[in-house]
């Protein structure tokens, strides 16, 4: 009898989420789980921007929770378009923002999201502009940005 061995990963979800990241951005995301500050506490995922000018790295977490990887490209890819499209807003703690997508996987923003700064709001709303195809439905994503200084 023979027993197939278990990994403690998806490896075809592993392997999509390396290749896309590779592709990014020319220098890439490199996804890291459980990095420091909201996203750790909750058991979020975290991704590093090495050759972006503007965000260093971020963090997201999903609710439902183990969604977080389905998100991490769109994030990574879309995080800096965004943020220099919201540079007039105000907003000088770090960038703490949340979309959804509904029940069939199409983007939008959360029905509610208090405490939220100008710039917050207006990251949120270019996030919920973008494409979603392939995202996971009925997920709201909570996603904080590490800045660089200039």
């Amino acid at each position: 009898m023979h027993t197939r061995a278990s990994l403690p990963f998806d490896l075809p979800a592993a392997f999509g989420l390396a290749v896309v990241c590779l592709a990014v951005a020319s220098g890439g995301c490199r996804s890291r789980e459980r990095q420091s500050g909201t996203a750790r506490a909750a058991g979020g995922v975290g991704f590093e921007l090495p050759d972006n000018a503007s965000v260093a790295r971020g963090a997201l977490l999903t609710r439902p929770a183990g969604h977080e990887e389905a998100f991490v490209p769109f994030v990574a890819t879309g995080a800096p378009t965004w943020l220099d499209a919201c540079r007039q807003a105000a907003g000088v703690t770090a960038p703490l923002f949340s979309f959804e997508t509904d029940a069939h996987g199409a983007l939008r923003m959360p029905a509610t999201d208090s405490g939220a700064t100008a710039r917050d709001h207006c990251l949120a709303a270019h996030a919920a502009a973008g494409p979603s195809s392939g995202l996971p439905p009925e997920t709201r994503v909570t996603v904080q940005l590490a800045l660089r200084t200039p």
